[in-house]
């Protein structure tokens, strides 16, 4: 069999639009120390340095696996990965089955005095990571607090103003909304439950926010419990750092004013009567 010398590129949305970096000039660079006729390339294109499992990547660990390849050539050890110890993980892994691994800018070598630097720089590329998104977190805050809306949230009865980075009712959406929230409680002939407004809004032909044809019961019951419709629109709900999702205190949510679709008695009549169906 003959062995293949890998290129790994990889680059994220983020630095691209930021940076400019071109997963092209990477991949030319790293050709520069090989012979390009023996080589397979890997490209993650738009994927955080901050995730392991990426699709190409998995794809070159799978082949070095099957012993098809001996050598890894990278731009750097940012585009392995932006955190030391996926990066010690991936290296650690490769040299026991004897592949080599080449950066093009950053020297790395079996030697303690190599090993030390490449920890060093993964170290101090993760602590840059880690305040880039601190002060981009404490931008976006900023923004919210001066009643900005970040982005277009989709979401039902509202269109985005991005001019003024303000919520506006979606006039004939918004007609759907207060439908849902009546027939909720009173219902009409026929029509009688979240999964019956389902139904219903199917049959008569009404896109959903995504242009959908079906609507499911899972959306119609998150409208029916979105305190958007009350004129209240929160941001900062979700902290999404470590990789992870979860709800922040509601101390840190962030009220942004928005234009109200239903009244305070019909949005309370309605979580009442959606918590005696829910214990039912």
């Amino acid at each position: 069999m003959a062995y293949l010398i890998a290129i790994y590129a990889r680059v994220s949305t983020e630095e691209q639009a930021k940076h400019g970096f071109s997963i092209a000039a990477q991949i030319r660079e790293c050709q520069e120390l090989v012979d390009p006729q023996l080589t397979l390339t890997f490209v993650d294109e738009g994927v955080s340095g901050e995730i392991l499992h990426r699709p190409a990547l998995e794809e070159l660990r799978l082949k070095i696996e099957q012993g098809e390849v001996n050598t890894v050539v990278c731009l750097d050890p940012d585009r392995l990965s932006r955190k030391l110890l996926h990066q010690l993980l991936l290296t650690e892994e490769w040299e026991k089955r004897g592949v080599q691994l080449t950066f093009v800018h950053g020297d790395y070598s079996k030697t303690p005095e190599g090993n030390l630097f490449y920890a060093l720089r993964g170290a101090i590329s993760e602590f840059e990571k880690a305040k880039i998104t601190e002060r981009m977190c404490r931008g976006r805050r900023e923004k919210a607090r001066q009643g900005r809306v970040l982005r277009d949230f989709q979401i039902y009865g509202y269109d985005y103003d991005v001019e003024h980075e303000q919520l506006v009712v979606n006039r004939a959406e918004g007609i759907i909304v207060k439908k849902i929230f009546t027939w909720f409680l009173e219902p009409p002939p026929g029509v009688k439950g979240v999964s019956s407004i389902a139904k219903t809004l199917t049959y008569q032909g009404v896109p959903t926010k995504r242009g959908a044809k079906q609507w499911h019961r899972q959306v119609v019951r998150q409208i029916l419990s979105n305190r958007t419709y009350l004129g209240e629109f929160y941001q900062n709900k979700w902290d999404t750092t470590n990789s992870q999702v979860r709800l922040r205190p509601f101390e840190e949510w962030i009220l942004i004013p928005c234009p109200s679709l239903v009244t305070v008695d019909v949005f309370n009549q309605v979580q009442k009567k959606l918590s005696v169906n829910s214990r039912s």
